[in-house]
């Protein structure tokens, strides 16, 4: 079942680091946890633009040593969304060309 919810404005940079882990932090309010051990039930896509996607992986490896799956965002995935796919896509795809025409 599809639930949307509007979570208003979240007053954070987007540029930063810190700024994208305080967003994701607001954002895993909404992953299905466990009311007893607080474990992430579910894993949620956290879409966004390349550069976005990026800054959301480093903050993941930025919370990646703390103690509890709520801390570390395991409950977000980042995903580029699917024009932004495409364009990876294509230039993983002519990295790949130009580096066996080389060969």
């Amino acid at each position: 079942m599809l639930v949307q919810t509007n979570i208003g404005i979240i007053d954070a940079n987007p540029s930063t680091t810190a700024g994208v882990i305080d967003i994701m932090a607001q954002l895993h309010r909404y992953v299905p946890q466990d009311s007893t051990t607080g474990h992430v039930l579910e894993t949620i896509a956290a879409h966004g633009d390349v550069g976005a996607v990026v800054r959301m992986v480093d903050a993941k490896r930025a919370r990646s040593c703390d103690v509890t799956s709520v801390h570390r965002l395991d409950g977000l995935e980042p995903v580029p969304q699917e024009f932004h796919h495409r364009g990876v896509m294509l230039q993983v795809s002519h990295l790949q060309f130009r580096i066996r025409s080389v060969n």
